[in-house]
């Protein structure tokens, strides 16, 4: 079994015109379950060498507040916060973790979505990207001895959830490129604070939405762009389509399925 993690990075939700965050990514980090344990003693490790107890109850790594200094991170310096972003994403590294994602250009998105089905429809890009991600990691467990099965686990996030689970289950059952075959029934939202693996994740889908900026030419902070060559290591590159998603998403519409 493999325990795959979700997370996004550049969610506005329905609006998709918002100059300041032009790319939405969602990302799934890949942690075969023998590795678990190892991963999790070693992400501790590295919270108790840069942020020595006393912690907040609620303490919880955050890319954002990593690199903008946000809630308990003020008190570190801009080095020290990074030093900490490196040491999680080289212990990702040590583990052998993959890394999956797929960006969605949202003025793209917006202008298909209109063009396809008028102005008054509105579909969170998360609902395009889910299918993408999906496939590559259940392509990724096809290529592993076994092959092993995986199981999701996202954050919760109450303005996808219902449309993620209705993808999921039509996506197992469904004839073609988009099929999974390796991922079980069920799927688990769970609070991000109580998973070390899904903060990873966060930190992950950061840097790579930094990465996917910087590809289109947008202008990336020097700090933001540091992540970005130790996050390459654990991509796993597929060749999913986005015009299958396209295709798949303008069929559930007119079936009232995901993304009313």
């Amino acid at each position: 079994m493999h325990l795959i993690y979700f997370d996004e990075s550049g969610n506005t939700g329905a609006n998709l015109s918002t100059p300041q965050q032009p790319i939405f990514v969602l990302g799934a980090l890949i942690v075969p379950e023998t590795n678990w344990l190892a991963l999790e003693a070693d992400l501790k490790a590295e919270i108790e060498r840069y942020f020595p107890a006393p912690r907040p109850a609620d303490f919880e790594i955050h890319a954002t507040e990593i690199h903008n200094a946000r809630e308990h991170f003020k008190q570190f310096t801009v080095t020290h916060r990074l030093a900490f972003r490196d040491a999680w994403l080289r212990v990702a590294q040590k583990h052998g973790l993959k890394f999956v994602y797929r960006a969605i250009a949202k003025k793209r998105f917006q202008t298909w979505i209109h063009d396809t089905f008028g102005t008054g429809v509105s579909i969170n890009p998360h609902v395009a990207a889910f299918p993408l991600v999906a496939r590559a990691v259940d392509n990724y467990l096809r290529s592993q001895p076994g092959p092993p099965l995986g199981m999701f686990i996202a954050d919760e996030n109450k303005d996808v959830v219902r449309d993620v689970e209705k993808a999921h289950q039509l996506l197992r059952g469904v004839e073609g490129v988009l099929k999974l075959g390796r991922i079980v029934e069920k799927g688990f939202f769970i609070d991000s604070s109580s998973s070390l693996p899904l903060q990873l994740c966060d930190l992950c889908v950061y840097a790579a939405r930094r990465r996917e900026e910087q590809k289109a030419g947008l202008a990336v902070k020097p700090l933001d762009a540091s992540g970005i060559p130790l996050v390459e290591p654990l991509i796993y590159r597929t060749t999913e389509s986005l015009p299958d998603v396209l295709a798949w998403l303008a069929e559930q519409q007119k079936l009232g399925r995901p993304g009313n």
